[in-house]
């Protein structure tokens, strides 16, 4: 009713600026592109939700700053923790770190052209933080490491 621009969601820009710039939006109502991934999503999920409002307050109060923060969730299924940093959209190579047929902790690498995008990690914590800074930085990869998950790492 408001006239804004829709695409999967409300449209806003790198400040959660909507069509109508006296608007803002945040959380899963969202849509916002993604440089890196090449396409616009709707995260909706808590720290995308959490950043987005952050985003729209510091907009609202005359502080606009631009952030482009990596999408990253977590979901605990009983014994199991699921961590995801990235979007596992796009990716040419899967790089897998243990053995989920017979394990309860690995990894699967989401790389492109070699680059890390994107990590499921299931109680594998140390996979997951070194994922969040690798993807966030585009940090190097070495696949023979993402392979010994986190042993390798420092």
């Amino acid at each position: 009713a408001a006239g804004l621009t829709l695409n999967d969601g409300v449209v806003i820009d790198e400040h959660a600026r909507t069509s109508d710039p006296a608007i803002v939006a945040a959380g899963d109502c969202a849509s916002k592109y993604i440089s890196r991934y090449g396409r616009r999503v709707r995260l909706e999920c808590v720290p995308g939700a959490t950043d987005q409002a952050k985003l729209a307050a510091a907009t609202l109060c005359g502080k606009s700053k631009s952030a482009v923060s990596l999408p990253w969730f977590w979901s605990d299924q009983y014994d199991l923790k699921l961590q995801i940093a990235g979007l596992n959209t796009g990716y040419d190579e899967v790089v897998l770190s243990g053995d989920p047929t017979r394990d309860r902790d690995f990894s699967c690498f989401y790389l492109r052209g070699g680059e890390l995008l994107a990590a499921d990690c299931i109680n594998r914590p140390r996979d997951f933080m070194f994922s969040k800074r690798a993807i966030t930085q585009q940090l190097p990869v070495d696949r023979a490491e993402l392979m010994l998950g986190g042993l390798a790492r420092s």
